[in-house]
């Protein structure tokens, strides 16, 4: 599955019926790119029917489960509902996994046929899920079906967030500015008594853009120890998704992104003007550039 994305048209009115189709299909094609678990993972080896039958049991092992919703994936886009839409019920049932990785991809998933009734559901209920990941991947897959029921979510991919000490005591590591962090990566130690240390991990991908907290020195509970930006990946899926379904209270949010901040890449600049040009268009206000 490539990484490429077709740019955006900066739109100059309102869309018509004829826009509305193209945007539901670009939003279809968005998320067949599954950003937040294509991660240094590869599921290319072809299975056969009874193979992903078998690993769709939620007994098997999480990462035979990853590959075969993958290779749904790929029969879904070469071959259309039809041909997959037997294991849709499979499908469902794994939305309650225990891995958090499986249900990240089945979120991803199930945002790929916006025809499935039942996957509205099940995505609807995966935004409390209890996993950050999880909650953006049906976010953006909601998308799809039209919904903006997973807009807040989305905001908070723009976000940056404060990662606090989760006890007192003498913080040992942490990270510097500028380090880029996937999901599950150490941010920091603190050793909490002679014989206890406690690992302080990121929730979710991003950078750190400030240090909040000096190794050495005694932090307690609640600190904060590190701010930390989101990723280009994640800015870039969000401000596609508000393209859709972002509204004018979104454009402040959005603005900093216009900057020419070189940590921003012209992608994401670019993007942040095209999805600024659409909220103000849906809500028939003219763009500074139109006046």
């Amino acid at each position: 599955m490539s990484n490429q994305r077709d740019k955006l048209e900066t739109p100059k009115r309102r869309p018509g019926w004829g826009a509305n189709l193209l945007a539901v299909a670009f939003v279809f094609l968005a998320i067949l790119v599954p950003f937040l678990f294509w991660q240094q993972t590869w599921f290319g080896t072809a299975l056969s029917d009874e193979e992903i039958g078998k690993n769709l049991d939620p007994a098997a092992k999480p990462r035979k489960i990853q590959h075969a919703l993958v290779q749904l994936s790929e029969r879904l886009t070469d071959s259309g509902p039809a041909a997959v839409a037997a294991w849709y019920p499979d499908v469902g049932k794994l939305a309650g996994h225990p891995t958090p990785e499986v249900r990240m991809t089945v979120a991803w998933l199930m945002g790929q046929d916006p025809a499935a009734a039942e996957f509205r559901d099940r995505l609807t209920r995966l935004l409390q899920d209890a996993d950050p990941l999880v909650r953006r991947n049906a976010a953006l897959s909601l998308v799809a079906f039209g919904e903006a029921s997973g807009r807040e979510e989305v905001r908070g991919m723009l976000a940056s967030r404060r990662i606090v000490a989760p006890a007192s005591g003498e913080l040992l590591f942490r990270r510097s500015e500028g380090d880029s962090l996937r999901a599950g990566a150490l941010v920091a130690r603190i050793q909490v008594d002679a014989g206890t240390h406690e690992e302080v991990r990121a929730a979710v991908p991003g950078v750190v853009e400030e240090s909040l907290a000096e190794e050495g020195t005694g932090v307690t509970a609640g600190q904060p120890l590190v701010s930390m930006a989101p990723e280009e990946d994640q800015v870039w899926e969000a401000l596609r998704a508000l393209y859709f379904i972002g509204e004018m209270r979104d454009l402040p949010l959005i603005q900093p992104f216009l900057s020419e901040n070189p940590m921003l890449s012209d992608r994401v600049r670019q993007q942040a003007g095209f999805t600024i040009s659409a909220i103000r268009n849906r809500a028939g206000v003219a763009n500074p550039e139109e006046d």
